[in-house]
């Protein structure tokens, strides 16, 4: 049974210790703001999940080892630096913000170490990004990649890394522009997510971008582009309409309000439309 340590154990952490513990994984926990979580918690029919008292008994003698802690650059060095001292397995960050070559310098075993980028709500999402730093090893990045397939997940391995990664560096061009039309009073923030959800969102979900660039016929878009691409936003601050609502305290689901009102109900009905979707995608790419 893979043994997997997980050091961080907010809102991700623990949707991790459900993942792989529901993936016949033997997972242990560490945090220590949480003190009120169950020292003996099962989690899974398959696999099982116990809160350590330590960051050196929740690593030591892992398969592979997630921090899963705060987006803060100084505790995130700290942590790891804890973590790598007793941890031989692979070392991976949940981060989505900082690159392996700014936190590799923190570990003692950076040919082990790697960013291992799952979305939210892990169990439902199955894209994990691998990012691997210059150090590491590539027997690391096929070990992790691996295990990822073997528990249903989507590991989609770059070849270097970047500000961003991936996905985010993706939708922050999306939701810039999206912002940029709203607050130029071309359409509302719902007629924007109608927009995609019903027309771009499954043509991406079929084929990708540039996939479906190259079904619509390359000559084309290039012409598109040539004449769309000097009116695109080009930004380089976040959006004023999203600073405004930070500012008075309207964070989206998380405070209740943000661009739109939420509710429990609701948000879990979007979770579940959200399943649907993933798990028509995953039949779908097995019939090819």
């Amino acid at each position: 049974m893979t043994v997997v340590g997980i050091v961080g154990m907010g809102t991700m952490g623990l949707a991790l210790a459900h993942l792989f513990a529901a993936n016949n994984c033997e997972v242990r926990g560490f945090d220590s703001r949480r003190v009120s979580v169950s020292p003996e918690q099962s989690w899974s029919d398959h696999g099982s999940f116990t809160i350590s008292s330590s960051i050196r008994d929740c690593v030591q003698d892992a398969d592979v080892v997630i921090e899963a802690v705060a987006e803060d650059l100084d505790v995130k060095r700290t942590v790891l630096a804890e973590m790598s001292t007793y941890a031989d397995g692979i070392l991976a960050s949940n981060t989505s913000t900082f690159m392996p070559s700014v936190l590799a310098p923190s570990v003692r075993n950076p040919e082990r170490f790697l960013v291992a980028h799952f979305f939210n709500p892990p169990q439902l999402v199955p894209l994990v990004e691998i990012v691997p730093g210059p150090a590491t090893a590539e027997s690391a990045t096929a070990e992790i990649v691996d295990l990822l397939n073997r528990m249903g997940r989507h590991p989609v391995l770059l070849q270097r890394e970047v500000p961003g990664f991936v996905a985010n560096r993706l939708q922050a061009a999306l939701l810039r522009e999206a912002l940029a039309l709203v607050e130029e009073g071309i359409a509302s923030p719902r007629a924007i997510d109608d927009i995609v959800a019903a027309g771009l969102a499954p043509r991406w979900a079929a084929a990708g971008p540039i996939g479906v660039t190259d079904l619509g016929g390359l000559d084309i878009w290039e012409k598109v582009s040539a004449g769309l691409f000097p009116g695109l936003s080009n930004a380089n601050e976040p959006s004023p309409l999203l600073a405004a609502l930070v500012r008075t305290g309207h964070l989206g689901a998380k405070t209740g309000n943000g661009f739109y009102p939420h509710d429990p109900e609701t948000d879990r009905k979007t979770f579940h439309t959200m399943d649907q979707i993933f798990q028509l995608v995953r039949s779908s790419a097995r019939d090819f």
